[in-house]
This record gives structure tokens, sequence and C-alpha cells, in this order.
């Protein structure tokens, strides 16, 4: 008995031993403890636990970066698996999880000198409509290559939606990792005036001295594609009426003529109540228009008047000239509108719920118009008006062929710019806006701002009045919310010397010129002849500092000087007594980098550092 335990506690040691020893994957510890609820149900919209590729591409897995993944964060805090279930992650399986997410494979982080190195080249061989776009912040935050590539799809998706040209335009990479973009707005059909409204809306705008501004790509996207912006660029009139006029349609004409397609059911992936949409022809496609309403009672129920029904509002969807898609969402009286009423229609995907055009509706047609099988063609109706919905509403064939039609053309738009359509789940545009509104961390942040992580840490104490609001990013997991970034990020720029905040209105502003050294500290020109004394105040009344003799020695042999194209001696801090009791300072000769002394009035060039 004696010998047959101790085989069994051998036996029972082995096998502990072994599972011990066994290397746990982080995959299993998802497909075991995650895959029940996140695979096959798809509990709160996540239904691909063990398609690692797109957690990442969905944002739930950082690579390299446990302590950013969501999954793991709701996972250490209890969250998930729900309190209900039984099963749980040990200890040394989450550490598992952890170590298998630290251990994938990051994006190589771009040096700000190379980004301004091509920026410069291309732009020496650009002409005058020449404009970029970057993604360089996203990549140095973390972004995986899947994501990045959903990203410029969702720019050039969006840019396609934005012009009344015959094909989408270009969008030009210009380095090799595709994280800089050049446009040409004569393709865009954009004057100047246009661009200048974009610039003019643009929270993160920094004097760039001679390199080129490449605007942020998640910002454009998220503002382009809804009003006021949306709408300015498209120039969309005020009213459905005169957008009818202007794609050469007459609405009540076609309804007149029986030349529409209607469709009419209770069911809708945004819509509240009942709803109709109704199809006319333009020359450079289709012409959608939904009919909502704020219940179904009364003649806003359409099965109990389906001719004479009374719409709350409605959401337009037309063709543009290159095959793209573009949206209004009108009251009641067919005024253009922002948002929709949430009585009326909602949008899950939104953190509000609110339907916005055109956001809301590019997530929702990630695939062209959706297909909606008519439900009152053939349901019971009175003898008055039996005749007069079966002209407007056709056949299911003549309808399945016409949104096949449709959705087609917007298929053949996409491919010209290398993209296919999506579920609304994947839809770039939704996906980039998303990741854009999202709260910040340290290493977005950072990003944000061109600096390392452990630079933005060691700068953070500078921010004496933001420390309320911007403190919680020097604690482990904290975050910032994007709105009050934006909002502050011109007076964080300056305070932390990584650049001086400029919005021109118009082509003709000009950015005071500056110049930025190794360590991304920022030096501008304040004055070209002033005296020691005035020197200093001047920088002072700017909230920077007249710099000190050996780092402005360092700067100028660095490339100051030519990079602020000066040829004149430049003031240095502090000032120093002779024997004789007379009191000078020391200028830095901007051609040989050599610093003398001069008297304290004579007048010289003034550069201040930001700091």
């Amino acid at each position: 008995m004696r010998l047959l335990l101790a085989a069994a506690l051998a036996a029972l040691t082995a096998c502990s031993s072994a599972r011990a020893d066994q290397e746990i994957s982080g995959a299993a510890v998802l497909q075991t403890y995650c895959a029940k609820c996140h695979q096959a149900k798809a509990e709160g919209d996540l239904g691909y636990i063990t398609d690692t590729k797109r957690l990442i591409t969905e944002g739930y897995l950082v690579p390299g970066d446990a302590n950013r993944s969501q999954i793991l964060q709701r996972i250490e805090a209890g969250e998930m698996p729900p309190e209900t279930v039984e099963a749980r992650p040990s200890k040394v399986e989450i550490a598992a999880l952890r170590t298998w997410i630290d251990g994938m494979p990051t994006t190589k982080e771009r040096n700000w000198r190379d980004v301004d190195r091509v920026l410069v080249a291309d732009a020496a061989r650009a002409g005058t409509q020449i404009r970029w776009f970057s993604l360089v912040h996203l990549a140095n935050a973390g972004a995986t290559d899947a994501q990045l590539e959903r990203y410029r799809t969702a720019l050039a998706t969006l840019l396609g939606s934005l012009t009344w040209s015959a094909k989408p335009p270009q969008l030009v990479a210009i380095d090799r990792e595709r994280t800089l973009f050049r446009i040409d707005l004569s393709e865009l059909g954009w004057s100047a005036t246009q661009w200048d409204a974009i610039r003019a809306q643009y929270p993160y705008g920094v004097a760039r001295g001679r390199i080129p501004e490449a605007l942020r790509a998640d910002w454009f996207v998220a503002t382009a594609s809804r009003g006021p912006l949306y709408h300015q660029l498209l120039g969309l009139p005020d009213t459905e009426a005169e957008l009818a006029r202007r794609l050469g349609i007459d609405l009540a004409q076609d309804l007149r003529s029986a030349e529409v397609a209607r469709a009419a059911f209770n069911r809708s992936g945004v819509s509240v109540n009942n709803r109709v949409i109704e199809r006319h022809a333009t020359r450079f496609g289709a012409y959608w228009r939904s009919y909502d309403f704020a219940s179904n009672l009364g003649r806003e129920n359409v099965f109990e008047h389906p001719i004479d029904f009374v719409p709350a509002g409605g959401e337009i969807i037309f063709n543009l000239p290159d095959g793209f898609q573009a949206y209004m969402l009108v009251d009641r009286t067919g005024k253009r509108i922002d948002r929709a009423p949430q009585t009326i229609v909602s949008d899950p995907r939104r953190p509000d719920r609110a339907v916005e055009n055109a956001v809301s509706c590019m997530g929702c047609h990630a695939a062209g118009i959706i297909p909606k099988p008519d439900q009152l063609r053939d349901a019971t109706l009175e003898r008055g008006v039996v005749d007069h919905v079966r002209i407007l509403h056709p056949v299911a064939a003549v309808m399945t062929r016409l949104y096949d039609q449709d959705r087609a053309r917007f298929t053949r738009a996409l491919a010209v710019i290398g993209a296919k359509p999506s579920l609304p789940a994947d839809e770039p545009i939704t996906a980039l806006t998303t990741r854009y509104e999202a709260e910040l961390d340290l290493a977005t942040a950072a990003a944000e701002l061109g600096l390392r992580p452990d630079e933005l840490s060691q700068r953070l104490p500078r921010l004496y009045g933001l420390r309320q609001t911007l403190g919680s990013l020097a604690n482990p997991n904290g975050t910032v919310k994007r709105d009050a970034w934006a909002s502050l990020f011109p007076r964080i720029a300056s305070v932390l010397g990584v650049g001086i905040p400029f919005t021109p209105s118009t082509e003709a502003d000009q950015a005071p010129p500056i110049w930025v050294d190794d360590h991304r500290r920022t030096w501008v020109i304040a004055d070209r002849s002033s005296d020691q004394a005035t020197a200093g105040n001047l920088c002072r009344r700017r909230g920077y500092e007249l710099p000190r003799e050996a780092e402005l020695v360092r700067a100028v042999g660095n490339g100051l000087a030519s990079g602020l194209s000066l040829s004149s001696p430049i003031w240095s801090a502090g000032t120093k007594l002779d024997a004789s009791n007379l009191r000078y300072a020391a200028v830095v000769d901007a051609a040989s980098g050599l610093s003398r002394r001069a008297d304290i009035t004579d007048r010289h060039v003034v550069v201040c550092l930001v700091h």
C-alpha cells in the first residue's frame, strides 16, 4: 500500500513539475477565459478574442506595452471575466499574458529630424498647390502596421469623399515608412481659401521655420468628417431643395412621374421608429433620401399613411462625381442640421450615440448603401392607395438591382484608392476618429509633442499652472481627456519649449523664424538690433529666456545661425564687471561661433530660447 501511495505521489509530482515547466501562452489564456463570450457570442462588440492581429488593429492589445493594453487592464482590475464567472486566470497566467504582450514586436520610433528632412526635400520639388499630412505621431505612439494601414485608408477615403473632381486625389507617401503624405489641392478642386479654413481650426499648429507643416491626419479625419468643416469643404447648401438643384434633379417632379424607388420597413440600424428610403437618379449616380419619424403613431406611421406620411427629418446620401458618397442630415423642413435628435435616430458606435453628419453616416455605410427589403408593397393596404404604393415601391428584384448597382459604384471608387468595402465595425474613418477622441496616455502625449515618454516625464514639472489637468500623465496608466489636451496644446508646447504656437488665418500669414536644437528646444528671433538689457526684457516678456553664453556657442556651432539666416553677433545672458568696473556682456559671432566681449549698450541680434 505504501509503495502504491509513493508511486502515486511521485507521478503527481512529476505531472505538476511538467505543468510548471510548460510555458503558458498569452493567447491560450485568452482562449481559456475569454473565448466563451468574446468569440462566438461577440459580447460588447468584441467577437474575435483569438484573432491576435485584429485585437492589435482594434487597439485592445498594444504590442510591447502591456500597461496600455485594454484587455490586460480589465483582467488585472478584475472586470473581466465578470464576477459571475467562476473560472478566472491565476496570477501566473496573468503574468504570462503580460509577458506575451510586452514581447510583441513594436513599430520603430521615427526621429523628428528625419521627418523634417523628408518634408524639406519634398517641398523643394513641390508646387504651390502641395500640402502634407502626417501619421508619424501615431506610429511613434505604438500604432501597428495594420492600424497604420487602416489609418491611411481613412485619410484617402475621406479625401475622396470631399471633392467634386471626377476622380479621387492621389495620396502620395513621401517616406519609406508611409507615414508622411502629399496631396495636391488642384486635384481636390480646393482653393487656398479652403485650406485656410482647415488650418484656422488646427489646434496643434506651431511655427516650423523652413520646415513645411504636415497636418496631423487623425485630427483632420476626425474634424473634416463632421460639420462645420465637412459642409464647408464640400460646399453643401443649407437646404435639401438647393442640394437637389445643384445635382440637377427635381424631387417633386420625380415623385409625380414615379421616377423614384422606395422601400419602407420597421427595423433599421439607426432609426428608432419605422423608416422609408427613397432613391432618385442623378448625373453622378444615385440620391438616396430617408424619411425618419419621432414615433410610429398617426401620420408618422408609414403603414397607416403610406403616401401622406409626415417625417420628422431625414438623411441624404448622394454620389459625388468620383463615385464616393456624400451625406447631409435635414430636419422636417429640409434644412441642413449637424446632428440628428436621438429620439429619431441614434449611432451606437459614437460615445454619446448621436448621429452626426457625416462621420456617423460614413461608419454605417462602410460598404455603400445598405439593402433593406421593402415591407410595404405586399402589405395589406386600402384599395385607394395600393396602386400608388406599388408604383413607388418596386418589386424586390428591381430594388435588389438598384442596391447592387449603387454598392458596386462605391466599391469601384474604393478600388481606385486601393481600398475595399468593410463592415461598419471595421470602417477606417470611424476607427481613426475614435482613436483621436480617446484619452491620451504618456506615450501618446509625448508622441504628439515630438518627444519620447521619458523626455516628457522630465519636462512635466515645468507645467506649473497645468499640473492639475496634466499631472495624471506622470502616474502609471494616467491619462488626459482629448478636448482638454487640444485646448491647452498651444500653452503646453510653449511652456515645454517644443514650439511656438502659430495658427495662420490665411496663407499670407508668416510664422516667426525659429530653429529647433537636438534637444527639441525652440529658438526664436525676438529682435535684430537691441542693447543687452532690452534683449533680456524682450525674452522675459514672451515667457522665454536669453540663452547663456556656453549654450549659445553650442547652438551656433550646431546650426542656429544658418537656420535663422543670421550673420550678425547674438546677445547672451548675464553681465560681468571688468578690472575698470565697467559692465559688459558676451556676444557670439554668427559666422565663427566664437564669443567675445561687447558693451551692454551696443545693439545686436536677440535670439530667445523657448523653455
